[in-house]
């Protein structure tokens, strides 16, 4: 069988290693952020066609509770957690002969099939259990708990697909393809806008709000044997086979897999983190879990497009080398991967703040979702935003620590995150309500990015302080959010849509020609070396 594997050039340890190791990064994370890009815009579409034609109350915050808690097992067992478990082992079986990477690919293809089927499976059976401990508040509201839980259970055969499609996406990543993978789950969007437009123009008329939102969770789940369909073809041209090990005989992924199971679920903490809040949210007045969850999505777009690609880019140089005891190119790709994920994540956390409600004005007050409801989901994106620069530290970080085989430390410091969150939210819920809530979600982050940034340099000698370019960015981010703010008073007046459209861009500029001004080459990371 044949297993493709793009290695680097001897040249790595020359003096052309930087630009070397830094073009291969741009040329990967432009291509997955241009797929990503696409997927982003979709599911902005998508989530302002959802709250158009249902509105941000109560059909809305049951859909957005079930799915919150799918999301949670399904980003445990795969997508960018089952990336950053998986790859190190692949990598380790490609230094082997042959038949050792596809053997082990198939023993990995049976785990991630069964144990995904046996989650999907106790969630359809425990599906009230489930949700009466992540949505509790539901319980006073006649009908709420029952709904969400039968959503919950129409959702669950999403986790076994889409987590098969993770395990795809992980063996393409190795290979060093990533523009398809980001691709492919697409199709999710793509299936629920079909559905959401047909509804509007007049197709099954028959149903009530309730049949409708049940009908769309089964669109939805349906929408992950698309997403793995799509990469099959690209996974059999890689040399790699779905062919199902023998337990009795062969499941050689297994252990390996299952030791690592806890760096899954530390991976997945920014969900985790927002099924805590969602269960504290379930308790405040309808319409604040669909603003928790939109504030997210929101945020997610930068961490997403940026950050979590700048993770999975990295991660196999950063396996191989470290495979090859090559501490010093650990280094130098893990550099482009955090200095890229600053350079983003500074500006979009101030420029995400100073233009949240005209943001989510123009994205969401449309249809049934109300004006009361943007002020809501902005004052959740607000403080959710100024943890941004934490959220993309801490995904480059733990991928970093696990390619360095340090599975301890990340699990340590997301279950502390994840305490402190949860403690933090009692109190600051009753202060601010759902804004509360993401401020709480920003200031554990920060304290865990303070504890990666201690475990990296303890590790690697990496050190963010002497290694990244750190203050003229945040100089040139501030000019930007400043830009942001005076363009948002300058079109108040003509309505959310100008605003946005002239601040947003408008920001961007700014900060792109001050990182250009104050000679932040670094900057070339994000713009393909062209500006």
């Amino acid at each position: 069988m044949r297993i493709v594997y793009h290695s680097m050039k001897k040249k790595a340890n020359e003096g052309t290693a930087v630009p070397t190791a830094h073009g291969a990064f741009t040329r990967g994370l432009t291509g997955m952020t241009g797929a990503n890009l696409i997927t982003k815009a979709l599911g902005y579409a998508r989530d302002a066609l959802m709250v158009a034609f249902f509105g941000g109350g109560a059909l809305a915050d049951a859909y957005y509770a079930a799915f919150r808690l799918v999301n949670v097992f399904r980003r445990t067992v795969g997508e960018g957690a089952l990336n950053a478990v998986f790859i190190p082992l692949l990598e380790k079986e490609k230094a082997k002969p042959a038949p050792a990477a596809a053997v082990f690919f198939s023993s990995a293809w049976t785990v991630i099939f069964s144990l995904s089927a046996l989650i999907g499976l106790a969630g359809i059976i425990f599906r009230r259990q489930m949700v009466t401990l992540a949505a509790w508040g539901f319980k006073g509201e006649p009908g709420q708990l029952e709904l969400t839980a039968l959503l919950a259970a129409v959702l669950m055969p999403h986790l076994l697909f889409v987590n098969v499609a993770a395990l795809f996406t992980a063996a393409l990543n190795s290979a060093r393809r990533f523009f398809l993978p980001a691709l492919a789950p697409a199709a999710f969007s793509v299936t629920v806008i079909a559905l959401l437009l047909s509804f509007h123009s007049g197709f099954f008329a028959g149903l009530d709000g309730r049949g409708k939102i049940i009908l769309l969770a089964a669109a939805a789940s349906a929408s992950g044997l698309l997403q793995a369909l799509a990469l099959l073809p690209a996974l059999r041209k890689e040399g790699f086979a779905l062919n199902f090990s023998n337990p009795l005989r062969n499941l050689s992924a297994a252990p390996a897999l299952l030791a690592a199971a806890p760096a899954a679920l530390t991976l997945a903490q920014d969900q985790v983190s927002m099924l805590i809040n969602t269960a504290y949210a379930s308790f405040l007045p309808a319409g604040s879990v669909t603003a928790i969850y939109n504030s997210a999505r929101l945020v997610q777009f930068p961490v997403s497009l940026f950050a979590a690609a700048a993770a999975a880019v990295s991660l196999p140089e950063l396996s191989a080398r470290t495979a090859a005891k090559d501490i010093e190119g650990f280094k130098r790709h893990l550099k482009p991967a955090l200095v890229s994920s600053w350079l983003i994540m500074l500006p979009a956390a101030l420029g995400i703040a100073a233009t949240a409600l005209p943001v989510c004005r123009a994205l969401f007050e449309h249809g049934r979702f109300s004006q009361e409801q943007s002020l809501l989901t902005s004052r959740a994106l607000f403080w959710l935003a100024l943890g941004l620069p934490a959220y993309g530290f801490n995904k480059v970080s733990a991928s970093a620590l696990y390619a360095l085989g340090r599975q301890k430390e990340p699990l340590i410091i997301i279950s502390s995150q994840l305490a402190l969150n949860a403690a933090l939210c009692l109190p600051l819920m009753r202060a601010m309500g759902a804004g509360g809530l993401m401020l709480a979600t920003s200031i554990s982050s920060w304290a865990a990015a303070l504890a990666f940034l201690a475990a990296l340099k303890k590790h690697s000698g990496f050190s963010p302080f002497s290694d990244l370019p750190l203050f003229r960015p945040a100089l040139s981010a501030l000019l930007a959010a400043g830009t942001a703010l005076a363009l948002r008073r300058l079109f108040t007046s003509s309505g959310p849509l100008a605003v946005t459209a002239a601040a947003v861009p408008g920001a961007v500029l700014v900060y792109f020609l001050s990182l250009r001004g104050l000679g932040v080459e670094e900057r070339k990371l994000i713009t393909g070396g062209k500006f």
